[in-house]
This record gives structure tokens, sequence and C-alpha cells, in this order.
């Protein structure tokens, strides 16, 4: 038989009982509401993957912000074309740059497989925007047979920013200003393509029309073609203005 006072007891002893469950009911429900938020926000954001199909289809504008997060040595080799070449590794330029983009517009991010552009999908997605990681990366884009830009490239209507930020967008990079109608040009074309070739990991080609680059032409004081560059780490290392030949150019090169 029970006394009064041991009753009483038990029912403090219930009381602080379901107290006790009710503090760890609430926390718990607070956790849940936290990575609910979380991840909505992440939802909202947009820091999603896309397949190499969809991305194919939504980068083809030129005005796209499409981010090339490998190093300047791969981005040289092949990168997707529209693509800006930003490196991840290089945080403090990655801020920098990356913070000029429009948080108004989707950002697309790859690199070779997946590794770098989660890590930069997630930090720009912390910072507010819209991001797609393109899954697989660059293998899987090639996998799927998808066009790329590779270490020759034909240009048109180029603006002087971003020459400059083609020439240093590789450690090595020749450029070739011609015209079409061009006789020197023309019996040079053949060398341009060797090296390309001879050198498609070392080198990156760059082909410009004169023709199609009159202004870019201008302000870069050309007057005669055919016109070489030879660029190294963005700074001039040799140049030519007139017909020359393939050991020339490879000796100018190393």
């Amino acid at each position: 038989m029970h006394s009064l006072s041991s009753k009483k007891w038990e029912y403090k002893l219930r009381g602080a009982s379901c107290t006790s469950l009710y503090f760890d009911y609430m926390t718990n429900l607070k956790h849940i509401i936290a990575t609910t938020l979380l991840l909505s926000s992440l939802v909202s954001f947009g820091q999603s993957k896309i397949s190499t199909q969809e991305a194919f289809k939504k980068t083809s504008n030129k005005k796209v912000q499409l981010l090339d997060v490998r190093t300047t040595e791969e981005y040289g080799k092949k990168h997707l074309k529209n693509a800006v070449n930003i490196n991840w590794i290089s945080k403090d330029n990655f801020e920098k740059e990356t913070s000029k983009l429009n948080k108004k517009k989707p950002v697309y991010v790859y690199c070779l497989s997946g590794g770098r552009s989660s890590k930069a999908a997630q930090y720009l997605t912390e910072k507010g925007f819209n991001v797609f990681e393109i899954d697989g990366g660059i293998m899987q884009w090639e996998a799927d047979n998808l066009p790329l830009e590779d270490s020759k490239i034909n240009l048109s209507g180029l603006k002087l920013d971003k020459y400059k930020s083609l020439i240093n967008s590789h450690p090595i990079v020749l450029v070739d200003f011609y015209a079409d109608w061009c006789g020197p040009c023309k019996e040079m074309a053949p060398m341009i393509e060797r090296i390309a070739k001879s050198y498609k990991d070392k080198v990156k080609v760059v082909k410009i029309n004169v023709d199609e680059n009159s202004t870019l032409t201008k302000q870069l004081g050309i007057t005669g073609i055919p016109k070489l560059y030879i660029y190294k780490k963005g700074k001039e290392s040799w140049s030519m203005s007139s017909l020359t030949d393939y050991e020339t150019i490879e000796k100018a090169l190393k």
C-alpha cells in the first residue's frame, strides 16, 4: 500500500520524465527543421547536377556563365566551348574572379571528373549563385562524343581584353595573324598545323583572321601579315612579321 507522500513523489518523477521527453523531442525537432532548411536552401540556390547532354544545350550561348575550374594547362589542351578558365586551386583568384559573375544568371561548372567542380559548386552556392555542376566533367563529355575546343582555335571579332585573357590561358601560346587571300600565310599554314599537332600538349595555337578582327589588328599595331607571336606565361617572348620556317618557330618555342 502506497502512502500519500510516495504517490506525490511518483507524480513528480513522472512529470520530470515527461518534461525530459518533451525537451528531447523539441531538440530533435529543431535539428530536423534546421536540416530541412539547409537542404531547401541548397535546392533553392540550385546546386544541382546536370547531364552532359543537357549542359551541351544550355551552354551553347556565348553569354553563358560556364566555368572550367581546372588548371590553365588542362584548359589549354581542351575545354568546352564558351568556357572561362578560373582555377579552383588558386583560391584567392577564384574568389576574386567569381565575384564578378552575375548572380541573376545560372552558373555552369565542370572539371576533369567532378572532384574540383563539386567543391567549387558548393562554394558558389554558399555565395548565393544558382549553380549547375556538369556531371562527370570533361571525361563524361568526351565519353558522350560531345565537341570540345582543343589547342587550335579559330576566332573572330576578338576584343583586346579577351585576347589578353587568351594569351594568359596557357603557359605557351602561339598566335598566327593571317588572311585567306595572303599567299605567304597559305605557305606557312602547314607549318602552323604541324606545330599544333607536334606540340599539342605543350603549346596552344591560335589562328586569328585579320579581316574578321580588324579592330584588334589595329590595337596591336599589326601592319603586315603573316604576323606570329609567341607568349610564355602571358608575356611576349618572340614575334615575326614575315614568312619564316618551321625550325625557327620550333626554336622560339623552346
